[in-house]
């Protein structure tokens, strides 16, 4: 199911199903909202983005949080339902959104890291085509829409509709192949939140985008080889592995000192098989952002350097 794309004049609705934003983070926000209408666009705040749950956590309680999403869906004028950042507690609120009114009620929805669980459980349950994409904050170096790549990105594929995605890095065959599938992932610790749920993605013949924060050899190691253990691997089409923070900006060491990679870990875990492997740097955590359509279609040609999104806006 596709959402219609937005156009100027359209309302585009801000949420926090996980963490809150503080005084700092508000400022980004609303730089970030100025950019926005800069578009052509209105924006409107969700009524719990700035309220802190008694634990520091969270944006509200679970209620709370799925509360402002629901009416996100259910208000006609909003066209675009927009995550503010991430966190770690996007998962309390699954159960908790109204699946049925979201299907009668399709919208753009985009976020990032935390809300993987969120974009991956509605897809699941809707089949409504979601968008992993950067957090609505500006301001800051480190964050996620300051470049002018990422409001490019934004207007052309959310407006305009197209599935460019214009390359800033060099892209890196890891395994060659092609392959044809629906855009599935996220963040790998954030997606494996919903492993031996009924909010698990449908993975086969899917081409899973992986991308990581804080993350680490050892911890990477686990989680991939929980993908496997899950029989992931056997399902793919295709992998598309973004900006890794903490193998991309830092620099994670083997034992001898050498340089590892997250695409390294990945094509060692997947080594009896086949499919493709392409690494970009074009969607992740602090980097310039493209927006992947979570449920779209998208053709990979690992080989030739290429990816390709299909329609994924109305």
């Amino acid at each position: 199911m596709l959402p219609k794309k937005l156009k100027k004049g359209d309302l585009v609705g801000l949420v926090a199903p996980s963490n809150y934003t503080d005084k700092e983070k508000e400022i980004l926000l609303n730089n970030a909202i100025k950019i926005v209408e800069g578009f052509g666009l209105n924006v409107k705040k969700g009524k719990h983005i700035t309220t802190k749950n008694k634990y520091g956590t969270s944006a509200g309680t679970p209620e709370e949080r799925a509360a402002d999403i629901n009416k996100m869906f259910a208000d006609k004028d909003t066209k675009m339902i927009w995550c503010v950042q991430g966190g770690v507690t996007a998962n309390e609120i699954l159960e908790l959104l109204d699946y049925d009114l979201i299907k009668k009620n399709p919208k753009i929805f985009m976020g990032l890291s935390d809300n993987t669980v969120i974009l991956n459980a509605i897809n699941k349950k809707t089949g409504l085509i979601t968008f992993y994409g950067p957090d609505a904050k500006a301001g800051n170096k480190d964050e996620y829409f300051d470049s002018e790549y990422s409001h490019q990105e934004f207007q052309k594929r959310l407006m305009r509709g197209s599935g460019e995605i214009v390359k800033l890095s060099d892209w890196k065959c890891v395994r060659k192949g092609k392959a044809k599938g629906k855009i599935m992932g996220g963040h790998l610790g954030c997606l494996l939140k919903l492993a031996g749920t009924e909010y698990w993605p449908d993975l086969n013949n899917s081409i899973l985008a992986l991308e990581g924060y804080h993350a680490d050899i050892r911890t990477t190691q686990w989680r991939l080889a929980q993908l496997k253990q899950m029989g992931v691997f056997g399902q793919l089409a295709g992998i598309v592995i973004g900006f890794v923070y903490g193998f991309d900006k830092d620099s994670q060491l083997d034992a001898d000192g050498n340089r590892v990679y997250f695409e390294d870990l990945v094509l060692e875990v997947t080594k009896e098989y086949d499919f493709p492997i392409l690494k970009i740097n074009e969607f992740g955590h602090k980097c310039p952002c493209t927006i992947l359509p979570i449920g779209g279609m998208a053709e990979l040609d690992a080989e030739n350097k290429e990816f390709k999104i299909k329609k994924c806006v109305d």
